[in-house]
């Protein structure tokens, strides 16, 4: 008897295992997971590395159950798999029983006509573009501006070399005669202090020394429930403090809290101007109401989502686990998940028996589609290499729509980063995150440049390209000099290894300064050499009349049963013998060979392959000296190159560089790691896996963007522009690097100013 309940017990727990309800959380938060993990409890974690992941993983049922912020509750809609989910239950504060998040309204005096367009040549009244307070996008916080101003249509304007933010507040002063718009226009800072010191008039009404930052005009007496420091007050006080025709694009609870509590007594000499242009006198019934009788947006709660065929049962069961909705306290699993997902003991769940779908939140928001979008900058085009990083693409594509960012972003499928190279070239594509491996051939052959250099976690070290010049130990050889009409080994033809010998070279004057045929130079200083990819269409210079067959005499077929020894070969790819770092060791051991140049990344690993033993190794230093031992264990001294791995490539003449330098620094803001996660408007992780593939239009090491400039803070950064230094001067005749130049250099200036560094 005792065994068989044993063993009733233990199916009955095993039972209870496999039907835990699986939960989005982040993968960060194992102690987390741990704490969710105890007796009893009927949920268990589902690892994701962002709310992208979870919204997947539910559509394909491997995950029951996840919570969306508000504005994650507007994209999900607009997404394919939007139809496979239902809301669970509305998160929201205990004090807030509004059937929205935030209702975004405008107010103008009663006296107001001629709807938006009387609002022409008036004073504009806004509580921020950094406001804190309600999480608002900045789609939400234009929205007034692009129906009044039409900030988003410019028709005949001129684009080269302007940015969105430029079009769009050139457009602004224009239709107000003054304003108070505070806080940062642009992400690029460069960018942002430009168009103050131009537009100075939509900061005139912020109050003195506010640098258009915040407001500094004066609040009066501080009024007991109203907090005189809320940005939305302080608009609605702009609104109120002038005589001229002003408007205030505020929170409809802030609007409540100013004329009821505040000031009362002049309530009704302001309205509400509608979308319908109409008019809605602030009468004391009109402000007793939890709803706004118009607004511009109306904004979902952020929600308990599960998959539809799970809704339900999840629901029941969430209705138990948190009675009305509120945390049940204490240390149980059920208390631990409440925290986790939804909030400390002020918040609550108001579960909806209907299950709605998320047409809701979309219905709400009514967000047109990307295609049929104004804009007054063109979609920036991405081009993507693989169908994992092209669905990651178009993701970002739709959260960055959803908040609004602009110029759009467009997606370009590609087969290889060599057709993304040339679609960029033919203008049909914009740009591409590329390993810095091939920043020769990208501007030498195809005529692009940097727009940005990516910054990398300074501690690891597959985030560098660390590049050294091998010898055998036992070789004569003491200084560059003595490489002239020597033997080399290339892991690949103008990669960054082959780019930092010319560099040293130069530096050394062994190789002529003058010389921009970079196969020229090398074929003709060596005696033979193994480049490969020297004669592949994609590799090829075509103002070079160079015969750069001796760049690949070197090389070997890797299978001699398909390809007889002798066989010409110089393919970039596993049929070469002496391809990548690792094929550029085994041609150093080959006894014909005396000096190769590679990447440190798994070093040892490729010397041991090609049969060859760290002790038999030593490095020739970029200072013209060997180094004092044998091995391949240098300092960043001794290296030909220390640089970041990846830069962002758009074409070298684009007009249009400026706008996509700012939407990547707009990128970074929203999606990069400046933004903390808890205040993300959007979780998604632009530099992280998706789905769970790693190195999607950026590699996983990343941190962050940089300037392409000499100046900048990073050494890696600064490193990689010195490299590339001389290539570029040999092709800056191509027109659009000086604007783009001079909005890198003062870019970094500004941040060293402001002391904005990235954290590794």
């Amino acid at each position: 008897m005792g065994v068989n309940l044993l063993l009733f017990l233990t199916v009955i727990a095993a039972s209870s295992a496999q039907n835990a309800y699986r939960v989005c959380i982040p993968n960060s938060q194992p102690v987390l997971c741990q704490s969710l993990d105890k007796d009893g409890s009927q949920v268990k974690c589902e690892a994701v590395e962002s709310k992208i992941d979870c919204a997947l993983k539910l559509s394909r049922g491997e995950a029951d159950l996840g919570v969306f912020s508000e504005e994650e509750m507007v994209l999900l809609p607009q997404h394919p798999t939007g139809n496979n989910y239902r809301i669970v239950g509305s998160i929201r504060d205990v004090s807030k029983t509004e059937p929205f998040a935030f209702e975004a309204v405008a107010v103008v005096a009663s006296s107001h006509t001629g709807g938006l367009e009387g609002l022409r040549g008036g004073r504009y009244c806004h509580p921020g573009l950094d406001e804190p307070d309600l999480r608002w996008s900045p789609r939400v916080l234009k929205t007034l501006e692009k129906l009044a101003a039409k900030t988003d249509r410019c028709p005949d304007a001129n684009t080269n070399g302007k940015t969105a933010e430029e079009m769009e507040v050139e457009t602004l002063s224009q239709f107000f005669n003054s304003a108070c718009r505070p806080g940062p226009w642009s992400a690029n800072t460069t960018v942002d202090a430009n168009l103050k010191s131009r537009f100075q008039s939509l900061c005139s009404l912020c109050g003195d020394n506010s640098d258009c930052s915040r407001y500094t005009i004066d609040m009066g007496v501080t009024v007991s429930g109203v907090r005189n420091d809320n940005r939305h007050i302080q608009a609605l006080e702009c609104l109120r403090s002038g005589n001229e025709s002003r408007v205030a694009y505020v929170a409809w609870q802030h609007v409540r809290e100013f004329f009821n509590i505040r000031n009362p007594q002049e309530a009704t000499s302001y309205s509400l101007l509608c979308p319908d242009e109409t008019l809605v006198v602030l009468t004391s019934e009109v402000l007793a109401q939890g709803t706004a009788p118009c607004s511009f947006v109306k904004q979902p709660w952020s929600a308990l989502v599960a998959p539809t065929n799970q809704a339900k049962g999840i629901q029941t069961n969430l209705q138990q686990w948190w009675q009305n909705g509120a945390s049940p306290g204490g240390n149980s699993w059920q208390a631990v998940l409440f925290g986790a997902i939804v909030g400390g003991s002020s918040a609550r769940v108001l579960f909806d028996e209907t299950l709605p779908n998320l047409s809701y939140s979309a219905n709400l928001r009514n967000i047109s589609a990307i295609d049929a979008s104004p804009s007054c900058i063109p979609a920036r085009r991405w081009c993507t290499i693989s169908e994992s990083e092209h669905s990651k693409c178009l993701w970002v594509q739709l959260a960055a729509h959803t908040l609004g960012i602009e110029p759009a972003i467009s997606c370009q499928l590609r087969k290889s980063i060599f057709e993304c190279f040339a679609a960029i070239k033919d203008n049909t594509a914009d740009f591409i995150a590329a390993p810095a491996n091939y920043g020769f051939l990208a501007r030498q052959h195809y005529g692009l440049s940097s727009v940005k250099l990516v910054q990398n976690s300074r501690n690891d070290p597959r985030a560098f390209s660390r590049v050294a010049t091998l010898l055998q130990a036992s070789s004569s050889i003491t200084r560059f000099e003595n490489l002239r009409g020597k033997k080399a080994c290339f892991p690949e033809f103008g990669g960054i290894s082959y780019v930092a010998f010319i560099r040293a070279a130069q530096e050394r004057d062994v190789i002529s300064r003058s010389e921009c045929d970079y196969a020229r130079a090398v074929g003709e200083f060596f005696g033979g050499a193994c480049a490969p990819g020297a004669l592949n269409a994609s590799h090829v210079i075509a103002s070079s009349d160079y015969d750069v067959k001796p760049l690949c005499s070197l090389c070997k077929p890797a299978n001699t049963s398909v390809a007889p020894e002798g066989t010409e070969i110089c393919s970039y790819d596993s049929n070469n013998k002496y391809y990548g770092n690792a094929g550029a060791v085994a041609c150093l051991a080959d006894p014909d060979s005396d000096v190769a140049f590679v990447e440190l990344e798994n070093i040892d690993a490729n010397l041991r392959a090609a049969g060859l033993d760290a002790s038999q190794i030593r490095v020739l230093c970029r200072n013209n000296t060997l180094a004092l031992s044998t091995g391949v264990s240098v300092d960043s001294n001794c290296l030909l190159a220390d640089v970041v791995d990846s830069e962002v490539l758009a074409r070298r003449n684009d007009p249009l560089l400026n706008s996509l330098n700012a939407l990547l620094d707009t990128l970074d803001l929203h999606f990069g790691y400046n933004a903390a996660t808890s205040t993300q408007l959007i979780n998604l992780a632009i530099y992280s896996p998706l789905d769970g593939v790693n190195d999607l239009l950026f590699k996983n090491t990343a941190v962050g963007l940089s300037e392409p400039s000499s100046a900048a803070a990073n050494e890696a950064s600064r490193n990689y522009n010195e490299l590339f230094k001389h290539l570029d001067s040999c092709t800056s005749a191509a027109p659009g690097n000086g604007a783009k130049n001079y909005y890198s250099y003062v870019t970094f200036v500004l941040m060293a100013i402001m002391t904005k560094y990235v954290v590794y």
